[in-house]
């Protein structure tokens, strides 16, 4: 069994999609023969907080936009004063000054006294709900969030934690995460801003605003009239095409610049540590 909740667009035609989901991972297929846009929000989780999230994941739409949103789950933290100790199948789990730290068990997951490990309820209400000698692990439930979309659609996906993976040609991307990468096909005007994670676009028509912290930028083919791919930890790379004009700016601190067949373009390139070429 799992958890999910679909939306189906009443209205016909190219989407404006406008996704937020904190955490999972995002596929979006361009279909030039669907009429609706599709999403659907899932997860293998049947309880807990990944399960929950898809529950009350909210769809408006207005027109042809759709805005879709994800809640955040309870993350873990405290889990209140005093001392606690679990015992499952003779592990022990202590919480103590209300301080957990699940630095080595990224699967616990604490919220108002209650316990999920491996997206399984285990304590609830003070009360251990685990069978006598049960195992738990596995995945916490990862929620995924597959997008159908028609021919000329736009997305815009807000994440703190999630990958992003698009199928085919969109009009417009705008992409911000917290820690997660962006690969996509083909796109018009192409903005991402993500702190961890890389950006790698098979192909930019208009405009390129690229910008990350620690990532690689790779766009396999250009051909806007405005461009500018910065990161400060990872190598940048990009492919001129003679269909592009205008300005191009590619930098980076710690990493290579490499950006070929801009002969014609006005090109500004610069690294503190690696090579430019």
């Amino acid at each position: 069994m799992s958890s999910e909740k679909t939306h189906v667009m009443t209205t016909a035609g190219a989407v404006e999609l406008d996704l937020s989901v904190p955490h999972g991972a995002v596929s979006v297929t361009v279909d030039p023969h669907a009429d609706h846009g599709q999403v659907r929000v899932h997860t293998t989780a049947t309880e807990g907080p990944a399960a929950d999230a898809v529950t009350e994941t909210h769809f408006t739409e207005h027109g042809n936009k759709l805005t879709v949103s994800v809640p955040d789950g309870p993350a873990s933290g405290s889990s209140g004063g005093g001392s606690t100790t679990v015992q499952i199948g003779g592990s022990t789990f202590s919480f103590g000054g209300g301080v957990l730290d699940t630095g080595t068990m990224p699967g616990l997951t604490v919220s108002d006294g209650d316990i999920w490990i491996g997206g399984r309820h285990v304590v609830a209400n003070g009360r251990v709900v685990a069978a006598q000698g049960a195992k738990v692990g596995g995945a916490t439930g990862t929620i995924t969030v597959d997008v159908i979309l028609p021919a000329g659609s736009s997305l815009t996906v807000s994440t703190k934690n999630a990958g992003t993976t698009v199928h085919g040609d969109l009009e417009a991307i705008r992409f911000d995460a917290r820690n997660g990468s962006l690969r996509a096909g083909g796109v018009k005007v192409l903005e991402a801003d993500t702190h961890n994670g890389s950006v790698l676009v098979d192909r930019v028509e208009e405009e390129l605003e690229v910008s990350t912290h620690n990532g690689s930028i790779t766009i396999g083919a250009y051909n806007g009239r405005r461009g500018s791919a910065r990161t400060h930890n990872g190598d940048v790379t990009i492919s001129a095409t003679p269909a592009s004009t205008g300005k191009l700016t590619a930098r980076t601190h710690n990493g290579s610049v490499r950006v070929r067949g801009a002969g014609h373009l006005d090109v500004r390139t610069a690294t503190h540590n690696g090579r430019v070429w």
